[in-house]
């Protein structure tokens, strides 16, 4: 029985180090909208300022400025596509630091398990279910190690539930998960299962041994 309940607090320390994982996309779609309304502006604007380009300098008006206000336009228009590629989160920030954390954190620009925390955190986000899953998984592994009971694993249960409301700040609109997540979901299911079956025949050893 040792060794199950050894193997329960490994799974449970390998359930938090799934959240090293890639959970939610990048959310690259509402970015890409967003460019793409500033350029289609962008364009309608230099259009308008060329028409009118023309008309001044049939009317022999001062065409130099509005020359210069045309390039004015592009060059801010090419100063709002860098930023716009900026999500300024704070995950984002820690990977440009170093590959180690890039890794970590936003693999191929994804954000893993750890790198959502971090933002959630970040925001004062602790409502979100990933969140206060992580907690309760955190808390479980403490009681786990401390005393084997019934307490950890309704602290699994609940937190199992949490994950599944968790809605990525992301991409709101399209609740895309990973691979990572449901990996996580899994190796937790699995794990619950694992411990109340661990649970059970602890409670029936003292009947037989009456």
């Amino acid at each position: 029985m040792e060794k199950r309940i050894k193997f329960s607090k490994v799974l449970q320390i390998g359930l938090l180090l799934t959240f090293f994982l890639p959970f939610f996309p990048k959310g690259c779609d509402s970015k890409k909208t967003e460019e793409t309304s500033k350029t289609d502006s962008t364009i309608v604007a230099n259009n308008t300022l060329k028409n009118d380009s023309n008309e001044l300098t049939k009317g022999n008006t001062a065409s130099d400025t509005l020359k210069t206000a045309i390039v004015e336009s592009v060059a801010d228009n090419k100063d709002q596509m860098k930023v716009s590629n900026e999500d300024g989160s704070l995950s984002t920030e820690l990977s440009k630091k170093s590959t180690i954390l890039k890794s970590l954190l936003r693999p191929n620009d994804n954000y893993t398990g750890v790198a959502s925390l971090i933002d959630y955190f970040s925001l004062l986000r602790l409502g979100y279910g990933l969140g206060l899953a992580f907690i309760l998984w955190l808390i479980a592994l403490i009681v786990k190690l401390k005393d084997y009971n019934n307490i950890f694993n309704l602290l699994n249960i609940t937190g199992l539930i949490l994950l599944f409301e968790t809605h990525s700040i992301f991409n709101i609109f399209n609740d895309t998960r990973l691979w990572g997540f449901w990996v996580c979901v899994f190796w937790s299911t699995g794990m619950i299962i694992y411990d109340s079956i661990v649970l059970i025949k602890i409670r029936k050893k003292p009947t037989k041994a009456n």
